[in-house]
């Protein structure tokens, strides 16, 4: 059961893939919400629309990393949600900007861009993106103001068995290691649920709604499409390993922005460490916060239907 009250809450990235049901959800719970953007007619202007339409205010800001203007955005919100791509110039350059924003205009709570691996249970050197975001969360927690952390596990796109962003069945590490995944609709209702709660200000919150291992995803897309002949794809613990530790700043995978390096830092600590979900003495489970939520859809319907496995992007 959620002990939120009616807030104010800003948000950067209102239309990407996990603030857009955030943002959706937001504004279904009864909370005020400003959308800031970089541009009214962009790619997201639809979105945009929508949200207007159902009561949220619009505010546009070319130059997100002039602070002033921030501040001036950011006047009466009682949070301030990152939902843009955890890209080490969003990290290392415009967070801390928009925290210091967040200070000055009197925002009471700053959740950074997270929504993936749980950062704060990982050591220094495990990921190099993931060292960006310790560094960052140092200046969060040092500066004074609330803060919440939402640590999603993996969503179904990436990390189900799928063709969508592979043209192979790939999986990596340690098979038999349970992963946390969530369908992203309810990761954007979950967040918006956690990002206004009480009981979350100064804590993680970790969703750990699904787990099964890469094996069981195998023997459910198996299970669920028998005749259809899979091309697969394995990188061992031995290559994920060595591969995080290369100076590589090209960009070969998916449709993400990370680097080389960076993606495999993030497939070592998913799986070879096993540390995608943690359960730190600073982290709520969400399925204890929120007992009775009812989920979108499980993995094995996700996989089971084919719409979703076989959906060219």
């Amino acid at each position: 059961m959620s002990t939120s009250k009616q807030q104010t809450v800003a948000v950067i990235g209102a239309t990407g893939q996990v603030g857009y049901p955030l943002t959706q959800a937001l504004l279904a719970l009864g909370h005020k919400v400003i959308v800031l953007t970089r541009g009214l007619q962009n790619e997201g202007a639809g979105k945009l629309s929508e949200f207007k339409a159902n009561g949220a205010q619009i505010i546009e800001i070319t130059d997100m990393s002039n602070k002033a203007s921030m501040i001036v955005a950011l006047q009466g919100a009682d949070t301030l949600v990152s939902c843009v791509p955890g890209a080490k110039a969003i990290i290392t350059e415009l967070e801390p900007i928009w925290l210091e924003a967040a200070i000055a205009a009197g925002v009471k709570r700053f959740v950074p861009t997270e929504f993936g691996c749980h950062t704060r249970g990982l050591e220094y050197g495990d990921g190099v993106l993931f060292d960006y975001k310790k560094d960052l969360h140092k200046k969060i927690l040092g500066s004074g103001i609330g803060w919440t952390m939402i640590y999603t596990g993996g969503i179904f796109d990436y990390f189900l068995p799928n063709l969508r962003y592979f043209r192979k069945i790939t999986t990596l590490g340690n098979m038999d290691i349970p992963i946390y995944v969530h369908d992203i609709n309810d990761i954007g209702r979950l967040a918006a649920l956690a990002v206004t709660d009480e009981r979350t200000l100064n804590r993680c919150v970790q969703l750990d709604y699904n787990a099964l291992t890469q094996n069981e995803m195998l023997a459910l897309l198996k299970q669920y499409h028998p005749d259809t002949q899979f091309e697969y794809e394995y990188f061992s613990e031995q290559f994920i390993t060595e591969q995080r530790l290369v100076n590589n700043n090209g960009i070969s995978a998916k449709k993400g922005a990370e680097t080389d390096q960076e993606r495999w830092g993030i497939n070592y600590v998913n799986y070879v460490i096993g540390k995608l979900a943690s359960f730190t003495d600073e982290t709520l489970r969400a399925t204890e916060l929120y007992p009775d939520f009812k989920l979108c859809r499980t993995p094995a319907q996700a996989i089971a239907d084919p719409e979703f496995i076989f959906e060219k992007t």
